[in-house]
């Protein structure tokens, strides 16, 4: 499903109960309910719910996560671990939020630079 954010840029919606296996290439940002299993590669920002589980490496331009993320991360902006979140993995991005009560297992490379829109 695809709808219009605030920004009036398009988004995608994995809904709850749904599941997705295969490699997602999203244009914009992507919300996620349901389970993906797989690769995600989006120009957005990505957002996994509470609810919400990936199982597979995530390319963006931000990462939040409030679910559980079982893979690598990266993620040209920010990266922002709520206080639900769980991520195994590892992780390299600009700038990283963990609030407090979320799981890190992983390593983490931070970069540095300006900011980017784009997916390396």
């Amino acid at each position: 499903m695809s709808d219009k954010s605030s920004s009036g840029k398009g988004f995608a919606f994995v809904n709850s109960g749904t599941v997705i296996t295969g490699e997602l290439l999203v244009e914009n940002d992507l919300s996620i309910e349901g389970t993906v299993k797989g690769t995600i590669r989006a120009t957005g920002t990505v957002s996994i719910h509470v609810q919400g589980a990936v199982e597979g490496e995530i390319q963006s331009a931000s990462v939040k996560i409030g679910g559980k993320v079982t893979g690598n991360v990266t993620a040209n902006d920010r990266v922002i671990l709520e206080a639900k979140a769980v991520l195994v993995g590892d992780l390299r991005t600009r700038e990283l939020i963990i609030l407090e009560g979320a799981v890190f297992h992983g390593k983490c490379e931070m970069q540095t630079g300006t900011r980017s829109g784009l997916v390396a």
